[in-house]
């Protein structure tokens, strides 16, 4: 780490949606900039440094929460912000000269402008507007995470968007639009910049993952990336690139409320990373700029909760002599302060029932991690958090987080009156998120029920309901083509039959499996998509339209799994169904070969762990040279890597060998109809089990099948 910067903090608003903060260019070289801030108030703040002090230029009233907010106009100094389905306009002195109702049905989630051109996206549907007149749309059938536009030599532009099937999509006019497929869906959008000069061409993507790549529009209007930082973190909030010193530096907020400033890559050289900061809390904003001194470039940062500070290459020791006495500062706090509480107080007098309890303003998220096929789950609370209590009427996997410093209580609980686990979280002080891990067991979705309590107000709490699929797939894609994906193959078959309808069917089909679309996809009227386990890379094809329904899987316990879900839902809603289930010999064979590369890598690390532990009893270790082979030596100096690979899944081989008993017990049920339980299946797989060897295994299911590959339900 190379840069050095301080912290300066500027002010507070309310709670902040993602891109609410922009800073607009300056009118002189090196000179300070004004920034505005938008809030879940729904108050836009426009703020300026006069005399060393920072100053309120203009502030709304309040009104609807704003969602978004972005610059445009010839010199980039108008303000545009998106309050539920409409956009307002509004200069830098405060003067509102536009207020436009999109029609859209759900609140706008991402907004752009371009010159004349306005694209908005609602959920999964994009639209752009020239001269607030429609111009072209777009249903997606994906969550729209963000947006930009890019102008063409002709009339057209270019829309790129953040699709939530991980992929990103350019829209150029009504033609079909160019797909670019990543590992991971991609959350934020940001032109690369130089100074005030802005890319017509390079876009810089952050993903879920923590991922940050650089998209390039070519002259052929092809998309390709370069991933500048390709390695699994924190979900990437904002993006931003800026000159802080020495150089174009990329700067990165993250949801865990890490602020990263890394150096924008040449060519054949990685990004190096020159300043890392954390702010406890999520990051809504990160953008470079000249804000509190002129000549000092400077992050300029806003959180979740509303904190506005800037992370500033000026001396500390300079910082200092600014400020004459410390009390002209303070004395600005304290009326903030003051201010605050009038306000709070003056929104209490509105409530109806002085009893009811308040709404708390919580941020929350759960994604599936495929390293280890365990959900991440996220809560933020914009005052510090007391209690999390965690109900779920599943069984579920609590897993310790390593940055988790919550006391963790567990309850008994019944599952025979549908609770599996009750578990409670007491946060230490100040602590204003939390992440917590859990894993899921394959075959049985649920609900978790969250119960969020603040420490600044005690009796207000929060519910929140968080769907558990069934299955922990991953990579939908709709294209069957996809390369990521197989489409030959010993695949085992459920056909539906029925009175049902395509949404029908799509709503059934996330009870099962994570990350639904929105919408289907149509295609010939007909809905698609392909998704591979996160645990043994096994594929599932989707095909489905009204009345009748086709699902493709190599792993048979995957297809009895849908098989009983959709039945039951079916049962439910008294909709009648023809099932019919044809088994694929080949398809065992196909499993096992997914699984065992995995199980013999446990049991090789398993062998080196109790060697290891077996040259520490020994006392072995203090001269290995002269002691051991060089086999064990070699095993010595990567010691702490083998004990690390262990203690992220200590339970890894008794899951594998889960898979293999569940395949067993499905394979009896589908092509003998006969059900067996997982006591005995682990019984009769056993030995083979303990031999480590294919064949033996496979022989285990080739005895078991003595009846014709098909049954009917």
């Amino acid at each position: 780490m190379s840069l050095s910067l301080s912290r300066i903090d500027y002010a507070a608003v309310g709670v902040t949606s993602r891109g609410t903060t922009k800073i607009f260019p300056a009118k002189e070289h090196k000179q300070t900039q004004k920034f505005a801030v938008a809030d879940h108030d729904g108050i836009l703040h426009v703020y300026g440094v006069k005399k060393g002090e920072l100053q309120v230029s203009f502030k709304s009233l309040p009104g609807p929460k704003i969602n978004k907010l972005v610059l445009g106009g010839t010199g980039h100094d108008k303000i545009y912000i998106a309050q539920v389905n409409t956009v307002k306009g509004y200069t830098k002195k405060g003067k509102l000269f536009l207020e436009f109702d999109t029609n859209l049905i759900d609140p706008i989630s991402a907004l752009y402008v371009l010159g004349p051109d306005l694209a908005a996206c609602a959920r999964d549907l994009y639209h752009r507007y020239r001269d607030c007149k429609d111009a072209d749309s777009y249903l997606a059938g994906e969550t729209l995470y963000d947006v930009v536009l890019l102008p063409t030599d002709g009339s057209f532009i270019f829309a790129i968007l953040a699709c939530g099937d991980c992929a990103i999509r350019v829209l150029h006019g009504t033609k079909t639009p160019a797909v670019l497929r990543l590992p991971s869906v991609p959350t934020v959008l940001s032109l690369y910049r130089e100074g005030d000069v802005e890319s017509k061409e390079r876009v810089l993507v952050g993903t879920m993952d923590g991922k940050v790549g650089l998209l390039i529009l070519q002259g052929n209007k092809t998309l390709r990336i370069t991933w500048l930082l390709n390695m699994t973190s924190s979900e990437i909030t904002s993006l931003d690139t800026y000159e802080l010193q020495d150089g174009l530096d990329i700067l990165i907020g993250r949801q865990d409320g890490t602020v990263e400033v890394y150096t924008f890559p040449e060519e054949d050289m990685l990004p190096s990373l020159r300043y890392r900061y954390n702010a406890s809390e999520s990051i809504s904003s990160v953008i470079g700029g000249i804000i509190g001194a002129a000549g000092y470039p400077e992050v300029l940062v806003t959180t979740y909760s509303g904190r506005i500070f800037g992370l500033t290459t000026k001396p500390p020791g300079l910082l200092e002599a600014d400020q004459n006495d410390g009390l002209t500062k303070l004395k600005v706090e304290i009326e903030q302060l003051q201010e605050k509480l009038k306000e709070e107080k003056e929104a209490a007098s509105f409530s109806v029932d002085p009893l009811a309890p308040l709404i708390l303003s919580v941020n929350h998220r759960m994604t599936l991690n495929r390293e280890d096929v365990s959900y991440s789950l996220f809560i933020e609370l914009d005052t510090p958090i007391d209690n999390i209590l965690i109900q779920s009427d599943t069984p579920i996997v609590l897993l310790d987080v390593e940055s988790n410093s919550a006391v963790v209580s567990l309850s008994t609980c019944n599952p025979r009156e549908g609770n599996f686990v009750l578990a409670t979280y007491r946060c230490q002080i100040n602590t204003n998120h939390l992440e917590m891990r859990l894993r899921t067991i394959e075959g049985q979705p649920g609900t978790l029920q969250i119960y969020v309590t603040s420490q600044v107000q005690p009796k207000c709490c929060r519910k929140l309901l968080i769907p558990i699929p069934a299955l922990s797939f991953h990579v939908r894609q709709h294209e069957v083509e996809n390369p990521e994906t197989r489409t030959e193959g010993p695949f085992n078959a459920l056909r539906l039959i029925g009175g049902f309808t395509i949404a029908e069917m799509h709503a059934w089909l996330s009870f099962a499996l994570p990350d639904v679309p929105e919408r289907p996809l149509l295609e010939e009227g007909e809905a698609i998509l392909t998704y591979v386990s996160s645990f043994i890379g096994s594929v599932i094809k989707c095909r489905y339209k009204k009345g009748s329904a086709v699902f493709l899987g190599e792993n048979i316990s995957t297809i009895i799994i849908l098989r009983d879900i959709l039945t039951r839902e079916a049962t439910k809603r008294k909709i009648k169904l023809d099932v019919f289930c044809d088994v694929s010999d080949g398809s065992i064979s196909r499993v096992l070969e997914l699984v065992f590369p995995q199980l013999n890598a446990v049991d090789d690390l398993i062998t080196k762990v109790k060697i290891l532990n077996a040259l520490e009893e020994w006392e072995l270790k203090e001269n290995p040279k002269e002691n051991l082979c060089t086999e064990y030596q070699e095993l010595l100096q990567k010691e702490s890597e083998i004990k690390s690979q262990m203690a992220k899944d200590s339970e890894l081989l008794e899951r594998l060998h889960a898979v293999i008993t569940d395949l067993y017990v499905d394979w009896e049920r589908a092509k003998r109809s006969r059900r067996i339980g997982s006591k005995d299946a682990a019984e009769k797989l056993d030995a083979a089990l303990k031999s480590r060897e294919l064949a033996q295994v496979l022989q285990v299911f080739v005895d078991a099948s003595n009846t014709p590959s098909s049954c009917k339900d």
